[in-house]
């Protein structure tokens, strides 16, 4: 008999799915994208703050840029990203960090993917008062 599918096993399955995703983005080989000198928020033009985004990395910048995501909201998807495979590298220590990480990392995963909506909503409501675009 097949034992019952428990909220813990899904957790389980969704966590070692989230970081294994995240921990093979996050050791790919590094990019050969050409660094230039930071801007004033401290970020390098071809990647990021670290300045070593991965090939696999790049494609998810620029899918979540395409979203309409700034320069800096695309760094803090993929640093969310790496902080999560930095974790799940780690050795655990209890079985209940594992639902948590995956559970905080899709709240940033999620706050990070609303903004650009937000942002629209807020830019449409302003024109619609006459206000012109938010700021």
């Amino acid at each position: 008999m097949t034992p019952p599918v428990t909220r813990r096993t899904l957790f389980g399955g969704a966590a070692a799915v989230a970081g294994a995703t995240a921990a093979g983005a996050s050791l790919a080989a590094p990019a050969q994208a050409a660094e230039t000198a930071p801007d004033a928020a401290g970020t390098v033009a071809a990647g990021g703050p670290t300045g070593d985004w991965t090939e696999a990395e790049l494609r998810d910048r620029s899918r979540v840029l395409r979203l309409g995501f700034t320069e800096q909201e695309a760094d803090a998807w993929l640093l969310v990203a790496r902080a999560g495979a930095a974790f799940f590298a780690l050795p655990q220590l209890h079985p209940s960090d594992t639902p948590d990480v995956v559970d905080a990392v899709h709240v940033m995963q999620r706050i990070l993917m609303q903004r650009p909506a937000y942002k629209q909503y807020r830019q449409w409501g302003e024109e619609e008062e006459g206000g012109g675009p938010a700021s």
